[in-house]
């Protein structure tokens, strides 16, 4: 339904009737949306078949899929010349059944990536109030819609024009910025997640999730596309504002089946994160709290495990999460990635300049100091001494 008003729109200037391509039933486009709504309840099936039990991540992107589906099913039925006439005969409020999903495709992005960046996520009370914008939608088309007399509903949708009255122009708008503005909600929560990951862990390769940034920009771009033919649509020709909105269709299509592909691939490569430790402005900790992570890192050496965290480093160190986290940011002034790191650091210069070391590989240097990662090692070295670990050997300090 998103772009789609605007192309009827720009061939009822020339012709009062539905699109060209809508004269035959089942044409090229129309089997592909009836098989990309096959495609969407098949994956959302195989996906909650084969996803853990009581997995949230998965419940959510399942349902993104039938909402994708719903989606599907509401174009193809408005769109669709025969297919409308022939509802339009028999049970004209059956249209617009399912434009209450276009307003659960944000809510739903923004809950699929909380719950796979936090063990933590529950549904509350108040993400109810995620649906108020679909009850608001659904009163305002009952109101101007399901509530007319039968013969008004087929005399406002046998040549569409209700799809390009105001109040379907601002729908239509609508859902388009519902779905830019929780992407941009999504990205805040990346944003924040990736911050959190600084305070607890010192490798982040794993952890980080960049393909869930893939995903969310994903979804906002094809908003974005579909929103500007929805603008702009009626001031293009028809061949051309036809076609961007039948390739809109086509991108959200190859788009979903590739998260379900990104999302079974990588998912269970980790579990996520607890919610985020109290850092407050009181430093809350004693100075032999101090001394005794001072001991531990100089005795023990901890950061040389690649796998170390804040959870294991103040189980060893007997403190709470927070109270470490606390030392860490009010006294060192660093976090625990880089609280970590600089160590490692220190480690691989020393190394690096150990006369009975120089035997030693780039890359057996920076295990040897902890790290798990080329790239990781090369970027934190360079920002922190200002020459790479090879500059480093042949230079000296």
């Amino acid at each position: 339904m998103f772009s789609d008003a605007c192309i009827a729109a720009n061939n009822e200037k020339n012709a009062l009737k539905p699109l060209s391509h809508d004269s035959l039933l089942f044409n090229i486009h129309d089997l592909v949306l009836l098989l990309a709504t096959a495609q969407y309840l098949l994956l959302a099936s195989l996906l909650l078949v084969t996803r853990p039990k009581g997995e949230k991540s998965a419940y959510l992107l399942a349902a993104m899929l039938v909402v994708s589906a719903v989606q599907v099913l509401d174009t193809l039925l408005i769109w669709s010349a025969p297919l409308r006439l022939a509802l339009l005969d028999y049970y004209p409020s059956g249209l617009f059944l399912g434009s209450f999903s276009y307003w659960l495709q944000g809510p739903l992005l923004l809950g699929y990536v909380t719950s796979v960046l936090y063990r933590s996520f529950r549904f509350r009370p108040y993400h109810l109030l995620h649906l108020v914008p679909a009850l608001v939608a659904g009163t305002l088309l009952i109101a101007n819609y399901y509530a007319l007399p039968r013969t008004e509903q087929v005399a406002l949708m046998m040549n569409l024009e209700f799809m390009w009255t105001p109040l379907m122009t601002r729908f239509v708008t609508g859902w388009h910025i519902s779905v830019l503005a929780y992407g941009a909600a999504s990205l805040w929560v990346l944003s924040r997640y990736r911050r959190q990951l600084l305070d607890r862990y010192a490798n982040l390769e794993v952890r980080q999730r960049r393909w869930l940034i893939w995903i969310v920009l994903g979804f906002m771009t094809i908003a974005l596309w579909k929103l500007s033919v929805h603008l702009i649509g009626t001031r293009l020709s028809a061949p051309v504002s036809n076609a961007l909105g039948i390739a809109s269709h086509y991108f959200a299509f190859l788009f979903v089946t590739s998260l379900v592909f990104i999302s079974v691939r990588y998912t269970h490569m980790y579990s996520g994160l607890h919610d985020e430790p109290s850092t407050d402005d009181q430093p809350g900790f004693k100075p032999e709290h101090v001394q005794r992570v001072a001991d531990y890192m100089a005795n023990e050496r901890p950061y040389l495990s690649p796998d170390v965290s804040l959870e294991s480093l103040a189980h060893n160190l007997s403190l709470p999460e927070r109270t470490l986290s606390r030392i860490l940011n009010h006294h060192y002034g660093q976090n625990f990635f880089e609280f970590i790191n600089s160590h490692r650091i220190e480690k691989a210069k020393q190394l690096l300049t150990d006369p009975d070391k120089q035997h030693l590989t780039i890359l057996e240097v920076l295990n040897d100091s902890g790290f798990s990662s080329k790239s990781t090692f090369n970027a934190i070295f360079k920002k922190r001494v200002g020459k790479t670990p090879s500059q480093y050997r042949n230079g000296g300090n």
